[in-house]
């Protein structure tokens, strides 16, 4: 699906023109399919996360209940971290717990049905960057999960990794109903992360998060998760899940801060530190100095793992 934005009437002068009305984003938003793997996210396979059966064990149950599963985690494992080369290329989840760990397997055995269907939703963005995209929103997902274990907060239904996964899912939309405004803003690689938000409220009118969270919405996906995304950048402004939408703040700049940048295309040295974001002090604003020097040691050598898990290397 592809939309043919560039006959798009959008007034004011050619240098300054207005964003789009609420009604055009809306309908064109409302155009996109639905993705229907994300109201269970694979319900049955999230309670073999929790098994203690042994690994062998749960790969013969994922096989049984479906047995291209196994197949399609191997090629996003290939296509996402190792690039498809031949000498790379990994043929056995066994062989794929040993590069990314079998925590990483896990989730991306649950999250797989969504991956595909997203990458189908956007099959017709010919110069949408998948690999990047994939590899940020995994970062972030497995991030946010890990920050959140240092915390008192629970989430079920794997939520939090959902969150995290789908937080910049608004860029693909975007690129999907307004793909010549998408290129206007994503191209301009001298913008910094803070400005490509400026820029898709100047021209768009909504800026990602938003785009994302109202796709959620409209195909009844959960509160926490819609109002985590529409808030991930301005988690003070969360009425409700607060601390879902600091954690992928934080797990977003963390991850944008190891060369992981998705779509963003500015230098690391632009990047605020993360004891310095709001969602920072919201998780972690009450600890005292012992338990802020406890959380910074767990968080540098979780950083740590998922910076080798993201560049194919254990």
């Amino acid at each position: 699906m592809g939309s043919d934005d560039s006959k798009i009437d959008r007034h004011g002068s050619p240098e300054d023109p207005k964003p789009l009305s609420d009604f055009l984003l809306i309908e064109r938003i409302n155009q996109c399919p639905k993705l229907a793997s994300l109201k269970s996210i694979n319900e049955t396979l999230n309670d073999l996360l929790d098994s203690e059966d042994s690994f062998v064990a749960q790969i013969a149950e994922v096989i049984r209940l479906d047995p291209s599963l196994t197949t399609r985690v191997l090629d996003l494992v290939n296509s996402i971290f190792f690039g498809s080369k031949d000498e790379k290329r990994i043929t056995g989840v066994e062989e794929a717990s040993i590069f990314l760990g079998l925590n990483r397997i896990r989730e991306l055995i649950s999250a797989t049905p969504v991956i595909e269907e997203i990458m189908d939703l956007g099959k017709n963005s010919q110069t949408f960057p998948w690999t990047d995209y994939w590899r940020h929103s995994i970062g972030t997902a497995i991030l946010t999960r890990e920050i959140l274990s240092m915390t008192d907060q629970q989430f079920e239904e794997e939520a939090d990794y959902v969150a995290g996964l789908l937080h910049n899912l608004g860029k693909l939309i975007l690129a999907i109903t307004f793909p010549v405004l998408f290129e206007e803003i994503y191209q301009n690689k001298q913008e910094r992360s803070g400005d490509f938000l400026l820029m898709e409220k100047k021209i768009v009118g909504w800026d990602h998060a938003k785009i994302g969270a109202y796709y959620l919405w409209n195909h009844h996906i959960s509160d926490e998760i819609v109002e985590a995304i529409h808030w991930h950048n301005e988690p003070s402004r969360a009425e409700t899940h607060q601390h879902l939408a600091a954690a992928i703040q934080v797990a977003d700049s963390i991850i944008c801060g190891i060369g992981v940048m998705g779509l963003n295309r500015h230098s690391r040295e632009t990047q605020q530190e993360h004891s310095e974001l709001e969602g920072w002090k919201i998780l972690f604003g009450d600890k005292n100095e012992q338990e802020m020097e406890t959380i910074e040691n767990h968080l540098g050598s979780t950083i740590e793992r998922v910076s080798q898990t993201l560049h194919g290397i254990l």
